[in-house]
């Protein structure tokens, strides 16, 4: 009778044991499986952050500043021209000066041409080799650029660079003035120069240039 009684209850502990341990392994397949589902979730969502940051234009800000428009004026006529330029074309301002203040402008400014000399400058940005564009404006002296331009010319390293020269005048064109560029810059790409009397002439040349759709 003992036996009898002993049998079944063994039976359902074995029974019993079984049904927790199925239990157990059951919870353990569930948490593997969120687990990897969450890991799946952090990696899609860290692609998907990377690929964000590779679609943002390389140098976006870099390509603002691939202009440099630098200009010498004595009575603003050439300044005007130039910030009509860099209006145009979004690039950056310098201005070129003479160090020292002329005395006699047309005494001293004649003789500096004829002798080529290459008076002393400022220029109003530090970083002029960084731009792979420079607008050049100057009025014309004695058919001539002043001399301040060919101290510019002369203080930089413009090759492989890409120089356009414009200028203002009341009479004279820039033509006989464009030497000084393929003289002073042989390795830079001389760009077609503009004599800016007429303002309405501007945009078109730009258009010519590219720099305008």
């Amino acid at each position: 009778m003992k036996v009898k009684r002993t049998l079944p209850t063994l039976v359902l502990m074995l029974a019993f044991t079984f049904l927790l341990t199925a239990c157990s392994t059951g919870r353990s397949d569930n948490m593997n499986s969120v687990s990897s589902s969450s890991e799946e979730s952090v990696s899609e969502a860290v692609a998907n952050s990377k690929a964000e940051t590779l679609s943002v234009p390389p140098n976006s800000e870099s390509a603002d500043n691939a202009v440099l428009v630098a200009y010498f004026s004595y009575t603003g006529n050439t300044e005007e021209v130039a910030r009509q330029i860099a209006g145009f074309t979004g690039g950056t301002l310098a201005e070129i000066q003479r160090a020292e203040d002329y005395g006699d402008v047309r005494e001293e400014a004649e003789s500096e041409i004829l002798e080529g000399a290459r008076p002393e400058i400022t220029v109003s940005v530090d970083n002029v080799e960084d731009f792979d564009t420079v607008f050049v404006g100057y009025p014309i002296w004695w058919d001539e650029a002043p001399a301040m331009i060919a101290t510019f010319l002369d203080s930089y390293d413009f090759s492989g660079k890409t120089i356009i020269p414009f200028c203002t005048s009341a009479s004279d064109s820039i033509d006989n003035s464009l030497h000084i560029f393929s003289e002073l810059c042989p390795d830079a790409i001389i760009a077609d120069g503009l004599t800016a009397n007429d303002e309405g002439d501007i945009e078109p040349w730009l258009q010519e240039l590219g720099f305008i759709q």
